[in-house]
Parts: C-alpha cells; sequence; structure tokens
C-alpha cells in the first residue's frame, strides 16, 4: 500500500525537470535515509530527484513494490 507520503516523493521524482544537482553516489544512502525521515524539505528533495540517476536509485529501493 503506496502512503500519502510515497505518492508525494514519487510525484516528485516523476517531474521532468532540467537537473539542476548532481548527487554524488557516495551521498545516496545518507540522503535515502534522510529523506525518509523527513530532514529533507520538499523543495530540496524536488532538487535531488532532478538527477535522474538518484532518482532512479532510490525508486528502485523504496517503491519497487508499490
Amino acid at each position: 500500500m503506496t502512503i500519502k507520503k510515497d505518492r508525494t516523493i514519487i510525484t516528485v521524482g516523476e517531474n521532468k525537470q532540467k537537473m539542476t544537482r548532481k548527487v554524488d553516489t557516495y551521498e545516496y544512502e545518507n540522503l535515502e535515509q534522510c529523506i525518509k525521515s523527513d530532514q529533507v524539505p520538499a523543495n530540496e528533495v524536488a532538487e535531488l530527484f532532478t538527477d535522474p540517476d538518484y532518482y532512479k536509485w532510490y525508486s528502485d529501493r523504496n517503491f519497487k513494490d508499490k
């Protein structure tokens, strides 16, 4: 079951904007935990998800079964 927070994150990530921030691979897991614990504001999550590689990695790990 997809919860409202997950739907919001998916929607933000699927908004095809020009990449404004490249996420380094060493930051992936730390950022994932910060996003999941609401430590990252929504506008920054939207910016992070403009990196298609990071969004794919994040969604594969968090939304694969949803």
